[in-house]
């Protein structure tokens, strides 16, 4: 690993001499399984990811933001075949992440970071990721005087929660400049076919507004500290149970060995089962419906291993 996050003598700001860019000029780096999972959270069906609408998202986005922002252009990190044609939007093929767990989308993204930080591309680069591993990449970028904003929803904007229930994607926002969310709207534009973004004003022309009734409801209930109950422990159960015999004993071995050696959910499963159980409720899962969900799948999981006698 060439970068390194631990001493450093000199100050960030004496680098300040390297500038990557004026900060007016901005380009999205795009994690698409990342997007997905996250449009997901908020689509009223199966999704289908509207790419058209990602660069108008983006720059409405600036535009509440950073009101003399400039999006140059978005790349999307994918494992699929993208045949849309979009303007100002560059695709990047990386590995399937059944191949590589995401190492080489890491390390594709985390490339083009450090390009545009070193040739002075942009001044300020969007994130749209969840992956821990772009730490290293960010750190060494921002060193080189860009600004790093990562944007999610939100939801995942709650700290101190969010470190309980997803300490590595809590420990990603945390190394960013600035953290964007994107609002209602743009979630409409990016998951119903037909949707135009109805664009916002500028954070300089806004007053504050009162918050809707169902925004009010649905903050409530997505942050709610209620415990669930058992008729959902057992509907949520049943998810688990049929995912869980439908996997391959290759595929259950190797999760089983994985969850054994780490006290979580491995990130793949967890966006697969969150998508799911989500799709079966017809709504989003609170934090601690997630932490229940997620409990749920380690004891199905490790149930059989932990039946295994221990070798001494």
């Amino acid at each position: 690993m060439k970068f390194h996050l631990g001493k450093r003598n000199t100050p960030r700001h004496l680098h300040s001499h390297q500038p990557s860019g004026n900060v007016s000029q901005v380009v999205a780096l795009v994690d698409e399984r990342y997007l997905k999972w996250l449009a997901a959270q908020h689509a009223s069906a199966p999704l289908q990811l509207q790419r058209h609408n990602l660069q108008p998202v983006l720059v409405d986005l600036l535009r509440q933001s950073t009101p003399d922002a400039h999006l140059l252009r978005a790349y999307v990190f994918s494992d699929q075949q993208v045949l849309d044609l979009c303007d100002d939007v560059v695709v990047r093929s990386v590995p399937q992440h059944s191949i590589d767990g995401g190492l080489g989308l890491v390390r594709s993204l985390g490339l083009e970071l450090n390009q545009l930080a070193q040739h002075g591309g942009a001044g300020l680069v969007l994130i749209l990721s969840d992956d821990e591993r772009l730490i290293p990449y960010i750190d060494e970028a921002q060193w080189r005087g860009l600004k790093v904003a990562l944007v999610s929803d939100e939801g995942s904007l709650d700290m101190p929660k969010l470190m309980n229930e997803d300490p590595s994607w809590a420990r990603l926002l945390l190394q960013a400049d600035r953290r964007l969310a994107l609002g209602a709207s743009a979630w409409e534009a990016l998951t119903v076919p037909g949707a135009v973004l109805q664009a916002s004003r500028s954070a300089a022309s806004q007053q504050p507004a009162q918050p809707s009734e169902r925004d009010g409801e649905t903050a409530e209930g997505y942050f709610s500290n209620a415990l669930p109950s058992d008729d959902w422990l057992e509907q949520v159960r049943q998810v688990i149970q049929s995912w869980w015999s439908e996997e391959t004993p290759d595929a259950r071995l190797d999760l089983q060995e994985e969850m054994q050696n780490s006290q979580g959910v491995p990130p793949e499963t967890d966006r697969h089962l969150l998508l799911r159980v989500r799709r079966e409720l017809a709504r989003t899962l609170s934090f601690q419906e997630k932490k229940a969900m997620r409990e749920l799948i380690r004891a199905t999981v490790l149930a059989p291993a932990q039946e295994l006698p221990v070798e001494s």
